[in-house]
């Protein structure tokens, strides 16, 4: 972060205003010369549309980050407290003066306002489209603000968002520039607070087989990857998954006791009813429920134990005719604790790293018997 903060101040370092690069064509109809240019982005593992509704919803005030980066800048400029509501994200910068500049649906929103942000109670207000990029007015800055998502190849999304931001004239720059100097640390953390902020919104938002199940979870995490064959060559390895059987295709030293996984289809294996279960471990009977089969299309299984109750969902999204995007999902629920508070950041960490192996040792598997001859499963 710290230097993200010195790269800003060394970018506002101008005596007269820069020329952005040209790296997004709506928003540079709007501006191109600026004094202030903050990017951020994220990987979400949601379709762009529904990354796109879930950014312009969120809330900013969700994040505690936020709400004490507000109560010091009221401290510092001596303003008045701003008592603020739970609207999302778009409905309170309209509220506060932003107005809509252009959009692409689904993909790309450009707002924008004109205001002197050095005042303590700063008042924005919008600006006509086709005024806005001649507007000149003295003693002000002129902010635009693009929320824009971009599809991955995975069938996942990027979400980036800009600011750019320009003195009206050199009395209003040095102003600016003293404003930003003692606030830009504050305004840049905002912008990465907000960052999660839509992940989190857009993943919940992006409903998948299995979520009825556990309708509120406490915790939620989602990986997806393109596999290079169709669900007909990629299903047989999900029903065969668990302990005691072909394992779970992950680090196998680490929740296999040391036993490579299968790397073929074992036909006895390829039987699977409600309410079976794949063993977590080695020994025991412990495991996974099978709790929902759609052939082909998704396997959901429950884990309960005396900390949380889970499902764990493997969906099949056919892409064209050859292709399957493998998406795979845990939600947990589980009664809140500072016991689980710091345990939740390093399991979830452990299970992306296992899940990622898993995901890619499936793809590796698919691919490679796509178009090999058929196995039929024992009788």
């Amino acid at each position: 972060m710290l230097a993200g903060v010195i790269m800003t101040w060394l970018r506002y370092g101008h005596a007269k205003p820069a020329r952005g690069d040209a790296a997004d064509p709506l928003l540079d109809q709007f501006m191109r010369e600026l004094d202030v240019c903050e990017r951020h982005s994220i990987e979400v593992d949601a379709p762009p549309a529904v990354t796109m509704a879930a950014a312009q919803k969120v809330s900013l005030y969700d994040s505690r980050i936020v709400r004490a980066i507000f109560r010091a800048r009221e401290l510092i400029l001596r303003a008045e407290p701003d008592p603020r509501s739970r609207r999302g994200l778009l409905d309170e910068l309209k509220a506060v003066g932003w107005g809509v500049l252009a959009e692409i649906p689904g993909r790309e929103l450009v707002l924008g306002a004109f205001t002197k942000p050095w005042q303590a109670n700063p008042v924005f207000h919008a600006i006509a489209a086709g005024e806005f990029a001649a507007f000149a007015e003295p003693d002000n800055v002129k902010i635009t603000v693009t929320l824009r998502v971009d599809p991955r190849a995975d069938g996942g999304s990027i979400f980036r968002t800009e600011t750019r931001a320009i003195a009206t004239d050199p009395a209003a720059r040095r102003k600016f520039r003293l404003y930003w100097s003692l606030l830009s640390p504050g305004i840049i953390l905002i912008r990465m607070a907000l960052m999660p902020l839509v992940r989190a919104a857009a993943e919940r938002a992006w409903r998948i087989e299995g979520d009825d199940v556990v309708e509120d979870p406490r915790a939620q995490l989602t990986h997806a990857t393109i596999i290079d064959a169709p669900p007909r060559d990629v299903w047989p390895w999900l029903l065969q998954m668990g302990c005691q059987r072909a394992g779970w295709y992950s680090w196998d030293l680490l929740d296999n006791h040391g036993k490579p996984s299968a790397d073929h289809i074992i036909p006895e294996l390829q039987h699977l009813a409600i309410g079976d279960v794949l063993p977590a471990r080695p020994t025991g009977a412990e495991g996974f429920e099978v709790i929902r089969i759609v052939p082909e299309r998704a396997l959901v299984l429950r884990g309960v134990s005396p900390a949380w109750t889970g499902t764990w969902s493997f969906v099949l999204v056919p892409i064209g005719s050859g292709q399957t995007r493998l998406v795979t999902r845990y939600r947990a629920a589980y009664p809140p604790s500072t016991k689980m508070a710091v345990m939740l950041p390093v399991i979830a960490t452990a299970h992306a790293i296992m899940e990622k192996k898993q995901l890619r040792t499936i793809k590796h598997h698919a691919e490679h018997m796509h178009g090999a001859p058929r196995v039929t499963p024992a009788a």
